[in-house]
């Protein structure tokens, strides 16, 4: 048994230009979460907003963050408020606020992998104003490395049978879901591959399928800022590749309108 829940954990308003997106001004983009259920435990990528994310933007320089992107987090979209129990693990695919923030609503507990560059990355962000640029505000960064995270990478590397992404790790060591690298968008970032349910969690590689499908990119400015530009570029070229060639999977951007509930 395999089953796959996707969460809307709060969202932002953002320029659509900066997602790639042919809306006009300014539009809402969903904080996606995904919960798979295995047979034998519950496995949680990303967490979207939390309640910590407001603490964590409170004063200057993080407070930029929160004009820059202002969220919404309605009561019934809390981590907490959709999962029946905790999950058995955690998988972060970066160390950005929208993805992290919702952890801290969670046990302190609970298992957390994410990559070894996104952690030794984070665990360098020594000041406030590093931190913030790096959109990890001190508060979530502290609160994330806390919970000693450990590297995914340390999971057994195997096959994946994808076209342009041949190599993961198997997370669980049943090849249900295997971690891969989709460098580009902040640091360290990874998505998730689950054979089983045909579905592939691509974080933040594209902000919609639509871009996907219409091969529409954020402008390079964007994508500098919040990671490598050149990078991106290469693993959305990758990603429409695959789309192309696998039409029978579903790719899951973190922030697409298409994939929310």
């Amino acid at each position: 048994m395999l089953r796959v829940t996707t969460l809307r954990i709060g969202s932002c308003r953002a320029p659509a230009f900066a997602a790639g997106l042919p809306d006009r001004g300014k539009v809402m983009l969903p904080a996606l979460a995904t919960l798979i259920e295995t047979n034998t435990q519950t496995l949680l990528f990303d967490c979207g907003y939390g309640t910590s994310f407001s603490d964590a933007t409170d004063n200057f320089p993080a407070r930029a963050y929160r004009i820059a992107t202002p969220m919404t987090l309605p009561p019934h979209e809390r981590l907490t408020a959709q999962l029946n129990r905790p999950p058995d693990l955690v998988i972060l695919s970066h160390m950005h606020g929208d993805h992290v923030a919702g952890l801290l609503d969670l046990p302190d507990d609970i298992p957390m992998l994410a990559s070894k560059e996104a952690i030794d990355h984070l665990s360098g962000l020594s000041s406030a104003l590093t931190a913030t640029l790096a959109a990890c505000p001190p508060l979530l960064r502290d609160g994330v490395l806390a919970r000693n995270p450990r590297p995914i990478d340390e999971r057994p590397q195997v096959e994946t049978g994808l076209p342009e992404f041949p190599h993961g790790h198997d997370v669980t060591g049943t090849g249900e879901a295997i971690a891969i690298a989709l460098p580009g968008h902040g640091v360290g970032q990874i998505g998730l591959w689950l054979p089983n349910a045909r579905h592939f969690l691509i974080a933040d590689a594209a902000y919609a399928r639509s871009a996907l499908r219409d091969g529409k990119l954020p402008p390079w400015p964007v994508l500098a800022r919040l990671g490598n530009a050149r990078a991106y570029r290469q693993t959305f070229a990758r990603l429409r590749t695959l789309m192309r060639a696998r039409p029978d999977i579903t790719l899951v951007p973190s922030h697409c309108r298409e994939a929310a509930p």
